[in-house]
């Protein structure tokens, strides 16, 4: 099903956590010490905090464009390769494949010669997943196992990972579901105890998301439970990152909320779903607030403290689709523009 599809893909858009105010708020600050730095390693380094809080918008690309200046200028590879990542990004957010491919190939030599493989192989997933997305599946196949062999050759754990998980998203999207699941539970295998919690938590999401719509309630909750407990342990050590992972949360109360739906524990779903109201604002991911509202249980009934409830989840996904496709029509676009941006993180 394509929402499903979107859904997964979506995952990759927003578990990097957003920005929270008091960042977006340092900008202008960034802004003004960038104006009294001379041309030098530190003045690349402020144009990247910037570019950071300023994505997906025109200003990001204007100082993407001269950080790639500037670090040319400087004979600085590394920051000449975030520079081409951060267009990179900025097109994949717009569907754009052929300026996605063009940076891609200015990336490469610059991670080569800096070692920045871990955000080259994150922005070759953001072109296969755009050929997934565009439902080109059988080369985004291809380009996936391509992307292996290249991140085995480079001893990339993470390239790996990044790989089985755009083999998966191909493999869903064309209905392959047993080959999409042994795909990433590969990608699962990978993790190592030390690793990038926003690695894990991407790999688990997903993994939910899959295992639920296969009606696996077994590997749905062990998935589901190691989820919470990875983003526990993350925001417990990095208390300031709550706020930017508010779509995790919400996530993962919902999903909890479909596996007692599921185990036909209707009390627990609803208080799952309770849970998850604490985690909506404006900022909230459009297709995660469809989400919340087509879960709501406007047709459950909780009389005196005991569950009963006339709720199928299969409705709620019909009702996902429904709903993104009208409000795609009533904005003037497709499926294609409409949906939610992928927002950077710095590859560990």
């Amino acid at each position: 099903m394509k929402q499903v599809l979107l859904l997964i893909l979506l995952l990759c858009c927003t578990l990097t956590g957003k920005a929270s105010t008091e960042i977006v708020l340092e900008s202008d600050s960034l802004i003004k010490v960038l104006e009294t730095l001379p041309y030098d390693t530190t003045r690349l380094n402020v144009l990247n905090q910037i570019i950071r809080i300023e994505q997906n918008n025109q200003q990001c690309i204007q100082y993407s464009d001269a950080l790639m200046k500037e670090a040319l200028q400087l004979g600085n590879d590394k920051y000449a390769g975030l520079a081409a990542y951060y267009h990179i990004l900025y097109y994949y957010n717009r569907n754009n494949q052929d300026s996605v491919a063009k940076w891609l190939t200015i990336m490469e030599p610059h991670a080569r010669k800096s070692d920045l493989w871990n955000y080259f192989f994150d922005a070759k997933r953001f072109q296969i997943d755009l050929y997934t997305f565009n439902e080109q599946y059988e080369l985004a196949i291809n380009e996936s196992q391509k992307m292996q062999q290249q991140a085995s050759q480079m001893n990339s754990n993470r390239g790996s990972m990044a790989a089985y998980q755009c083999l998966s998203n191909a493999y869903i999207g064309s209905q392959r579901w047993d080959k999409g699941i042994e795909a990433l539970e590969a990608a699962y295998q990978l993790l190592t105890p030390t690793e990038n919690p926003v690695v894990r938590i991407s790999v688990l999401s997903q993994l939910v998301s899959v295992v639920k719509e296969k009606k696996d309630n077994k590997k749905l909750l062990k998935y589901l439970q190691e989820l919470e407990n990875t983003l526990h342990n993350h925001i417990s050590a990095n208390p300031s990152l709550k706020a930017g992972f508010a779509d995790v949360y919400l996530f993962n109360e919902l999903f909890y909320s479909y596996y007692y739906l599921n185990t036909h524990q209707p009390q627990q779903a609803y208080e799952h779903l309770v849970k998850s109201k604490e985690y909506l604002d404006e900022n909230t991911y459009f297709m995660y607030k469809v989400l919340y509202f087509d879960t709501l249980p406007g047709n459950w009934s909780l009389p005196t403290g005991i569950g009963l409830y006339r709720h199928d989840t299969d409705d709620v996904e019909e009702r996902l689709h429904k709903r993104l496709c009208r409000t795609a029509t009533r904005k003037g676009q497709n499926m294609e523009t409409g949906r939610a941006k992928r927002k950077s993180h710095p590859p560990v």
